[in-house]
């Protein structure tokens, strides 16, 4: 893909100047560097990673998996038994599953999350995802101190069987890493919403009225200094109180491998090197992704810095 175009500039409309969930008198700015209505020609790479960083049992390939036509982005699973990708992406020479993630490059915390999506029609195996994530600063070390927070705006499709219902589950939670004193890895103290100690917390299930992956619905967060609002089709289903998550994040898009072709072990996914399936590729779509933010409200240092050049 060529990064030589030059897109048309953005502009604030009637149809995007603020959240439908907005209440009387709040006044939303959109965040162009986070946002996007997919509306050129090719993906805007200024404003997203074009080689994210890796970190789970598949490779993110996006020049191979990521297009945008007709107003809308598309992002691909595939599997890929003996097709390299590039050497950048992974340092290695192949992976068997391949997939796109658009990662901005300007960060944020606080505002209104939003994104209209149509899931990807492989089930079970694939979860279509939009979220929010910090970097990892193992450099803190204070015990309870916050070194990596993750929203999950909403992920799709997740659930590992074909029991009727299960592909309109939606997912909505939460993942923080806090120091325990250490230094480095050995440091991180993992929170995740499923672990029994910390679910009334952090994890939130919605059973959706429809499947996902037969139309676009809405997807969004209202992420304030007290509380986490989630809302689908602009309903909201869940709320949680912001103790952790106020480090800036970029905004993600991303389609995700899930079990039966992974499973968890060290503390991450990995491939299942068995797993059999003729579904692939199959693809998400993204209508747009907005981000407002409250005038009033005052963010964290870093959330609009320029995007470095660093990533072509």
């Amino acid at each position: 893909m060529s990064g030589a175009f030059a897109p048309a500039a953005p502009a604030q409309t009637p149809n995007n100047v603020r959240p439908t969930t907005a209440s009387p008198g709040e006044n939303w700015v959109i965040r162009w560097n986070r946002s996007d209505d997919f509306n050129a020609p090719d993906v805007d790479w200024r404003k997203w990673h074009r080689h994210p960083e890796h970190f789970s049992g598949w490779r993110w390939d996006n020049g191979t998996n990521v297009t945008v036509n007709g107003g809308q982005l598309r992002i691909t699973l595939r599997e890929n038994a003996a097709q390299p990708v590039a050497a950048k992406d992974q340092g290695a020479k192949t992976a068997r599953f391949t997939s796109g993630m658009l990662k901005s490059y300007a960060r944020g915390s606080y505002g209104y999350y939003e994104a209209r999506i149509k899931a990807a029609p492989m089930f079970p195996g694939a979860s279509p995802a939009f979220w929010l994530y910090s970097t990892i600063d193992d450099t803190i070390i204070k015990q309870g101190d916050v070194r990596y927070c993750e929203i999950d705006i909403v992920e799709l499709t997740q659930r590992q069987s074909h029991k009727d219902g299960n592909e309109r589950i939606t997912d909505h939670n939460l993942h923080v890493i806090l120091s325990n004193g250490k230094r480095g890895v050995p440091g991180r103290e993992w929170r995740r919403p499923h672990h029994d100690a910390f679910r009334a917390a952090q994890a939130n299930e919605y059973r959706a009225h429809f499947d996902p992956r037969t139309d676009f619905h809405t997807y969004g967060c209202r992420v304030g200094k007290e509380e986490i609002i989630w809302y689908v089709d602009g309903i909201e289903v869940g709320r949680k109180p912001n103790q952790f998550w106020h480090r800036p994040m970029s905004v993600a898009l991303s389609l995700g491998l899930r079990a039966p072709y992974v499973r968890w072990q060290d503390n991450k996914l990995v491939t299942n090197e068995g797993a059999e399936g003729d579904d692939f590729p199959t693809s998400m779509l993204v209508d747009y992704v907005r981000v407002w933010e409250l005038e009033k409200l005052s963010q964290p240092p870093d959330q609009n810095k320029p995007p470095k050049q660093t990533d072509k």
